[in-house]
């Protein structure tokens, strides 16, 4: 990313990382807007105008402004008449415009804040998922009730999600721990439990089509930059391509390994928000581990595979010359 814009920034990220005491999730922060070459720069400048008025003092008071950036042009509530930056024309370089329309994507949900939005227990939306898959009546109406109150409670920030190409082997899988191999591939490391506290997800399912049909048809995708969510150490920057690179954004894989000949990287993207319905709901599992592979390491990992897929030796290359 171009810094020379973001002073107060850049000072901050120079310090730190020439300091000892940083930890892997503050340095993956730092190397993210290193790394990341696609802001345009009017997203670059409307970053700038969170951080220039006083010096950067800490992570946290980092993550606050870049919280009031994703605040201010990011999360905007559904009322409001302007999209996220991510689907703005300045950020037209980043949108995927080949994308085959009759593409399933997969998208995970929260089934804890799902539920307590709107009232219900899990396992009635578990019950109505399954019986509404056999043709009955009295689920999809309960599932309509559902769809319909939880619409109302979303916003309109970019939704992450895969391809159900990319995932076909974990989802159509019946092992009991499919949904923690799920959030291994896609780096959800924010999914990470403690014993007796599983996370509850719901895999929801529906066309590029139905993305395209949003914002009056101009609902492309887009690949994820430092910019487009909040803050997260398990995000990862694609590079810019060189021709024949996959036009996906590379999620950061925390399945366990301790050989990089074994790492994998998942696929994602961002597409705007849709109304979901009750034939979008496919599946709901639990996440009733922690994740066991070490940020650093899949981090390492990761970037050497990003730069043979991207055919990008030099993305990168100066972060790491003292690992």
């Amino acid at each position: 990313m171009n810094l020379d814009n973001l002073f107060n920034l850049s000072e901050y990220m120079n310090n730190r990382l020439a300091g000892t005491a940083i930890d892997s999730e503050e340095r993956a922060h730092i190397e993210n807007f290193m790394l990341d070459e696609r802001p345009p720069q009017k997203g670059i400048d409307l970053y700038s105008k969170r951080l220039k008025s006083n010096s950067i003092t800490s992570l946290d008071n980092w993550i606050d402004r870049h919280r009031n950036f994703t605040a201010e042009e990011i999360n905007l509530g559904i009322t409001e008449a302007e999209q996220p930056w991510t689907f703005r024309a300045d950020n037209d370089t980043n949108r995927l415009r080949n994308i085959e329309p009759n593409l399933y994507l997969i998208r995970v949900e929260d089934v804890n804040w799902l539920c307590d939005s709107i009232g219900i227990s899990s396992s009635d939306l578990k019950m109505h998922i399954e019986a509404f898959k056999t043709g009955d009546a009295k689920a999809c109406d309960f599932l309509n009730g559902v769809v319909k109150g939880w619409n109302a409670t979303r916003d309109k920030r970019p939704v992450f999600a895969t391809t159900e190409l990319e995932v076909d082997d974990i989802i159509s899988d019946s092992s009991a721990d499919w949904a923690e191999q799920l959030r291994d591939r896609l780096g959800l490391g924010h999914y990470s439990p403690l014993a007796g506290h599983p996370n509850e997800i719901v895999l929801m399912r529906y066309t590029v089509q139905e993305v395209l049909d949003s914002l009056a048809g101009e609902g492309y995708p887009a690949i994820p930059t430092v910019l487009d969510s909040n803050m997260s150490p398990y995000f990862f920057p694609s590079p810019i391509p060189k021709h024949n690179n996959p036009y996906y954004g590379h999620t950061v894989n925390l399945a366990y390994t301790e050989d990089d000949n074994d790492y994998s990287m998942g696929a994602e993207l961002l597409h705007p928000r849709i109304d979901y319905k009750p034939e979008h709901f496919f599946k709901m599992g639990v996440i009733a581990r922690p994740f066991k592979m070490l940020l650093e390491r899949a981090r390492q990992f990761h970037l050497p595979w990003l730069q043979v897929h991207s055919q990008r030796d030099d993305f990168g290359a100066h972060l790491w010359d003292d690992k």
